[in-house]
C-alpha cells in the first residue's frame, strides 16, 4: 500500500507540474478578439451644423437692409410718416412748422449709413453715404463704374456730376409701371461715393433736401 501511495503523489505532482501547451485543447482559455475601433465621424459639410436651427448659411445681405428702387426693405418711397412709422420701429421727422418741406427722417433701427428723406409727408427717396448696405443686384459703395453697369445692363444712364468729375449712374427700370422709380450711383469718376433710389423728382435732386 505504501508504494501505491507514493507512485500515485508522484503522478499528481507531474500532472501539476504540466505546461500549458500540455493542457487538453479544450481547456485553453483563449483571450477575447479585440473590438473594432468605432469610426470618427466625417467632417460636416459647411453650413450643415447649422441646418434646421434657422441660423443663416450664407453671406446674402438681410432682405430689411437691401436697398431697391423702391425703398430699403419694406420702406418704400410714397409711404407715409405714420405707415413708415410701422415698417420702421422709431421712425419720426423733425417737428416743423411746415410739414410739407424737405427733411430728413431718424430711426436706430435704420442701418448704419443710410438716411430718410421725406417730403409733402411722404417717404421720397432712400440715401446711403457710407457703410457697405447694398442694393438687390449687390452694388454698394466702392464699386467700380463697370460693375454697375454689369449689374444693371441696359438699364444705366451716365450724366456729367454737377460740382466734379464724377458721372451720376441713373439706373432706369425696365418694367414701365416702375418708371417714377430710380436708382442713381454718384462717383469721382472711376468708383461709386453714394448712391440714393426713390421717386421722381426727388430722387434726382442733387443737394438732397437744400
Amino acid at each position: 500500500m505504501r508504494h501505491k501511495s507514493f507512485w500515485i503523489s508522484i503522478v499528481a505532482s507531474l500532472t501539476a507540474c504540466a505546461t500549458p501547451k500540455d493542457q487538453p485543447a479544450d481547456s485553453v482559455s483563449v483571450a477575447p478578439a479585440p473590438a473594432a475601433e468605432t469610426p470618427l465621424p466625417s467632417a460636416a459639410p459647411p453650413g450643415a451644423a447649422d441646418a434646421g436651427s434657422g441660423a443663416p448659411t450664407s453671406t446674402t445681405p438681410d432682405s430689411q437692409s437691401v436697398v431697391t428702387q423702391y425703398g430699403i426693405g419694406k420702406l418704400r418711397a410714397g409711404m407715409t410718416v405714420a405707415e413708415a412709422g410701422v415698417v420702421v420701429p422709431g421712425f419720426k421727422v423733425p417737428a416743423r412748422r411746415n410739414r410739407n418741406a424737405c427733411m430728413y427722417a431718424t430711426a436706430d433701427s435704420l442701418p448704419g449709413g443710410v438716411r430718410v428723406m421725406v417730403e409733402q409727408g411722404k417717404v421720397a427717396r432712400v440715401e446711403v453715404f457710407e457703410g457697405s448696405v447694398q442694393t438687390a443686384k449687390g452694388a454698394r459703395i466702392g464699386d467700380t463704374e463697370e460693375r454697375i453697369k454689369r449689374l444693371y445692363p441696359n438699364q444705366v444712364t451716365v450724366m456729367p456730376h454737377k460740382y466734379t468729375d464724377g458721372h451720376y449712374l441713373a439706373v432706369v427700370p425696365t418694367a414701365t409701371a416702375d418708371s417714377a422709380y430710380r436708382i442713381i450711383f454718384e462717383t469721382d469718376g472711376r468708383r461709386v461715393l453714394r448712391y440714393r433710389a426713390g421717386t421722381r423728382p426727388q430722387v434726382e435732386y442733387v443737394e438732397g433736401c437744400s
